[in-house]
């Protein structure tokens, strides 16, 4: 009995599928034959870097929430590649310029000395750190956008080695469209790292990008030292504040999860996170009721939100006089520290500085163990 149009279709397609899955098997097979060396990564959960004979392979996992693996192919600009790699972004080596779209990207470059590699950023209002406010006056940095959409025709025009995204979804069609135009994109991920070395350790990415390996490497060996250091310390310390993290934005209240980076912080600096059981890794939304469940008996609060003195939390929340860490004047908040520009430098820099924020949390969480000034937070002011 001869096999009809559409068996033979359903063949067809079943000896292609397996034609394809066994030259991608034997693709992938060839690739880890020909790695020399991996790049190291301790803490960070999001990046692979396999080093080949003329070139680097990086994989970011996990970007946004559902995001595919993303794979570059890095190379010197005198080296030739084979066919098979031509499907993936190819990322020539050392960067000569770059544009970032958070401002999160931009200390790893201030602490590699590469502020001068920065020529583009949208809404550049939003930039702290006083080195690179200065390149924006200088018409060094280019504007390039306001709004959450970066301008497509400036950045064409601008036309940098590397355009440095960071996303909490899929691929935007204007990302297609640098692509197509010959602007590799490459998606950054150190948002979605628990660990807050995790997060540090991407500072490794940008030395691979401008060939300053070495240097990234030794600096955050320092950051990791100083870290652990004080984490080690409350090894020694039996008595745990009680911590609340998190303030109101209209009738909700926002607080980070027990699996959070946050909550990691909270633990290392030796606090005792109010949330702790909690499974969530981003932040929870409570309402009023369940807040007042915990936050009256926690020794610290810290991050009350927008709300930054005291007669400011009591004018929205009036019990809150009776609250034990108003009584002991315990509330913390970053939003205190700000740039010439009127951005929280916490939220410019912490990413890259972990050690800066345990030190902080551990000299609130325990005062008379530590002799540190604090970086980033302040205490409410009266």
């Amino acid at each position: 009995m001869k096999p009809s149009g559409k068996q033979k279709n359903l063949l067809y397609l079943i000896l292609l599928f397996n034609f394809l899955l066994i030259n991608a098997c034997k693709q992938s097979s060839k690739l880890q034959k020909n790695i020399q060396s991996s790049s190291t990564f301790k803490y960070a959960k999001h990046i692979r870097v396999n080093n080949y004979d003329g070139y680097k392979l990086l994989t970011i996992t996990g970007a946004y929430p559902g995001a595919p693996d993303y794979n570059y192919v890095l190379k010197k600009s005198k080296n030739s590649l084979p066919d098979s790699l031509k499907s993936y972004q190819i990322i020539d080596i050392p960067l000569q310029n770059i544009v970032v779209t958070s401002t999160t990207h931009l200390t790893p470059l201030k602490i590699l000395g590469l502020q001068d590699k920065l020529i583009g950023f949208p809404n550049t209002s939003y930039i702290s750190n006083p080195v690179f406010r200065k390149l924006v006056k200088n018409g060094q940095i280019k504007e390039l956008g306001s709004g959450r959409q970066i301008n497509t025709e400036k950045l064409l025009m601008l036309h940098p080695d590397l355009l440095m995204q960071f996303s909490s979804g899929p691929v935007q069609n204007s990302d297609k469209t640098f692509i197509k135009n010959g602007i590799p994109v490459l998606y950054n991920a150190d948002w979605m790292e628990q660990n807050p070395l995790g997060r540090a350790e991407w500072l490794k990415v940008f030395g691979i990008l401008f060939d300053k390996e070495k240097l990234a490497d030794s600096i955050f060996s320092q950051i990791e030292v100083r870290y652990l250091k004080i984490k080690q310390q409350i090894d020694t310390i039996s008595q745990k504040p009680l911590v609340f993290q998190g303030g109101s934005f209209g009738d909700k209240w926002f607080v980070p999860g027990g699996r959070s980076y946050a909550a990691q912080l909270i633990k290392d600096a030796g606090g005792q996170y109010l949330w702790k059981d909690d499974t969530h890794n981003g932040s929870i939304t409570l309402n009023f009721e369940n807040v007042l469940l915990q936050l009256p008996k926690a020794d610290v609060w810290l991050n009350p939100g927008m709300l930054i003195s005291r007669e400011a939390i009591t004018k929205e929340i009036p019990v809150a006089k009776d609250f034990k860490s108003f009584k002991t004047d315990r509330i913390y908040t970053y939003n205190l520290t700000r740039g010439p520009g009127g951005g929280v430098l916490y939220f410019e820099e912490s990413n890259a500085y972990p050690d800066r924020v345990l030190s902080d949390l551990f000299h609130i969480f325990h005062p008379e163990q530590s002799s540190q000034h604090l970086y980033y937070y302040r205490k409410i002011p009266r």
